[in-house]
């Protein structure tokens, strides 16, 4: 990747089924991969063991944007840097070519597909209702709500109308949550940063606070696991999505 500092774009559940991203090998196969993140230096992305790409380290590939925010597919030159097996997945560390030439066309093309935050977001699954626990530090009162969306940096949760009032903006709050298919809790110290109402309830947007190098690197693990198969799963149902439509619409 570039040595300069990377700039890393969130991808909001929104965008995340907008936008299409494939891996294009030199042989011209085609693969849709799940994103994890983003910068105009490069990216990193997940595919299940059973999707291995026929590209290999020190490959050159191509990165497609695809979305109808564009009049055309987006395609960038891209280096294989490195592939890492993470519980049944593979990890692809991307890095774009020609960086220093293109540095200025290509952040503002990136930033015209994801919106400019530091790190990728995901929800749950349509069916899974995470249940989080809330404290409020310094007061004992705890509340309760459910997971809206989760990163790296922040989390999002669900409560109820009548819990706004003591959830405002800068209350340290502590969150208790159970990842899936996580066997322990996960505990997070966060600070609000802003809420919204949303029908009949609030969406409530956190950032985590550093709870010392061995906990948040802990947590850190766990969350970049969690947001990891949650973007391959999304990658998998477009897919399939995708294969049926063909199916059922094939090209003449």
């Amino acid at each position: 990747m570039s040595q300069d500092r990377r700039q890393h774009y969130r991808v909001t559940p929104n965008i995340e089924r907008d936008v299409h991203v494939f891996a294009v090998s030199t042989d011209g196969t085609t693969q849709q991969v799940g994103l994890l993140d983003i910068s105009a230096g490069g990216v990193s992305f997940g595919v299940g063991t059973d999707q291995k790409l026929v590209s290999e380290v020190g490959d050159t590939l191509t990165l497609r944007f695809e979305t109808g925010r564009l009049t055309q597919p987006l395609d960038i030159p891209a280096l294989l840097c490195h592939i890492k097996l993470v519980e049944n997945n593979l990890i692809y560390g991307i890095s774009f070519e020609q960086w220093d030439g293109e540095r200025q066309s290509l952040a503002p093309q990136l930033r015209s597909l994801f919106n400019e935050r530091e790190a990728v977001r995901v929800e749950p699954q349509e069916d899974e209702e995470v249940d989080i626990k809330i404290t409020l530090h310094g007061r004992g009162t705890t509340t309760h709500g459910l997971l809206r969306d989760i990163s790296v940096l922040g989390i999002g949760v669900w409560v109820a109308d009548e819990d706004q009032e003591m959830l405002g903006r800068g209350e340290d709050l502590t969150i208790n949550l159970h990842l899936p298919a996580e066997e322990e809790s996960l505990q997070l110290k966060v600070a609000v940063r802003h809420t919204q109402h949303v029908g009949e309830r609030v969406r409530v947007g956190a950032q985590m606070i550093d709870e010392g190098v061995k906990k948040s690197r802990d947590n850190i693990k766990r969350i970049t696991n969690y947001v990891m198969k949650r973007q391959i799963q999304v990658a998998r149902i477009d897919a399939e999505r995708r294969r049926a439509m063909q199916a059922h619409y094939p090209t003449r």
